[in-house]
């Protein structure tokens, strides 16, 4: 379909699609891969889609599975359920081919068309994916193609290509700028309307209501806390807020499909004098690990920086205890990119990867601390992307504790 006949939808340029294919296709000469297939799977906010997206530019919104069978040589094939829909908005690909919710079966009907030089196919999520440790393939799905194809050799591709997209090209990174800026907007919008006897809701709903006015997707995967002594959850509760309250939260926008982050925590009128004393604290911590982030740099050795900047930013011989400052950050794009550096995500590989220019990320090293026998800890985060000049900020907001309600 003619460029000008699309639907207004954010796009990719066609240099864009053979930057990604010819690196892809690389990559699959180096393993010997006849064809690359990545399965269908919307789960954990669309982000296990990712790799079928990046190779299509078909997807997004709810309702939206596709599968990919992207061959060595050859057209590439976008599989998806009312598949017509996905001619009016891409021009990357147009072998579209209709699923019925059969993605497994009409993968391998490709794949029959498909010459298969050395009986090898790649297949994305087969294990040890970002954030699905058991893979992101469907039981039917992988059954349908060894059904098919009793004797190919099915090889995990899932590293390979999650380091081809771990690298940002500028039109990638001009799209999580868009992200950034609607989650800037939504933490504003909180802040306008938060207050003493607003239902919690009602704030998240505010700032869900500000990604969506200014073009982001959804779902998109956000947490959300409130109270004196707030955790995350996944949705907002149907309480009212009250002074004192402090809300915490990851808030994420997807313009186009990619998937930026922030924190930010907010006061209601105020809130415990020991949080807002951490996190004037945590402003600077976070400032000082930031400017450390440099190419070259191992992620360990971030993760150093951060564990000393702690107790250097916290005063020694003072009512704070337990100091403790830690890593956190993990890849933004389409999905649930590497690196991967949470409480439950710190291999060793991952620690001994190197920052490299394009890296896009979010950044939100945490500050921890025990005081009157009780813990408390302090988080915000921006998303960032590397350069050779060192780390570059996408959003505007100022670190620190945010306040709401104070008229």
């Amino acid at each position: 379909m003619d460029a000008g006949s699309l639907m207004a939808f954010p796009r990719f340029s066609l240099a864009e699609r053979e930057r990604r294919w010819s690196a892809v296709r690389e990559a699959m000469v180096e393993e010997h891969i006849d064809c690359l297939i990545t399965p269908s799977n919307t789960g954990h906010s669309t982000h296990f889609q990712a790799e079928s997206r990046y190779l299509t530019h078909c997807g997004g919104g709810g309702d939206a599975d596709i599968a990919c069978v992207f061959p060595l040589d050859g057209e590439v094939a976008a599989i998806a359920t009312t598949c017509d829909r996905w001619r009016h908005v891409q021009e990357w690909v147009t072998d579209l081919r209709e699923a019925r919710r059969a993605y497994g079966r009409r993968a391998a009907e490709k794949l029959r068309d498909v010459k298969l030089v050395h009986r090898r196919v790649g297949i994305v999520g087969l294990s040890g994916y970002i954030r699905a440790p058991e893979g992101t393939v469907l039981h039917g799905f992988m059954q349908a193609l060894t059904d098919a194809f009793p004797d190919v050799d099915w090889v995990d591709f899932s590293d390979q290509l999650q380091h081809i997209r771990m690298i940002k090209s500028p039109e990638e990174i001009a799209f999580l700028e868009k992200s950034t800026e609607l989650v800037d907007r939504a933490f504003r919008r909180i802040v306008d309307v938060a207050g003493p006897g607003v239902k919690d809701y009602d704030a998240w709903g505010a700032a869900i209501g500000e990604l969506c006015k200014g073009g982001s997707e959804l779902p998109v995967h956000n947490h959300w806390g409130s109270g004196p002594r707030p955790t995350t959850l996944t949705r907002p509760t149907h309480g009212d807020l009250q002074r004192g309250h402090l809300i915490v939260n990851e808030i994420e926008a997807a313009y186009g499909g990619y998937h930026a982050q922030g924190v930010q925590p907010i006061a209601i009128e105020e809130c415990d004098p020991v949080y807002r004393a951490l996190y004037a604290m945590h402003a600077e911590y976070w400032q000082r690990c930031f400017d450390a982030l440099a190419v070259g740099r191992t992620v360990g050795e971030l993760d150093d920086v951060c564990r000393e900047t702690a107790i250097d930013v916290v005063p020694s011989g003072g009512r704070f205890e337990d100091v403790r400052g830690r890593l956190a950050m993990h890849g933004r794009g389409l999905g649930s990119d590497a690196p991967l550096v949470t409480g439950t995500g710190r291999s060793p590989r991952t620690m001994a990867e190197v920052f490299q220019s394009g890296w896009a990320f979010v950044f939100k090293p945490s500050l921890s601390v025990r005081t009157e026998s009780r813990a408390y800890s302090a988080i915000w985060g921006d998303t960032v992307v590397m350069t050779d000049r060192g780390a570059r900020r996408l959003g505007t907001r100022q670190p620190g504790l945010a306040v709401a309600g104070a008229r």
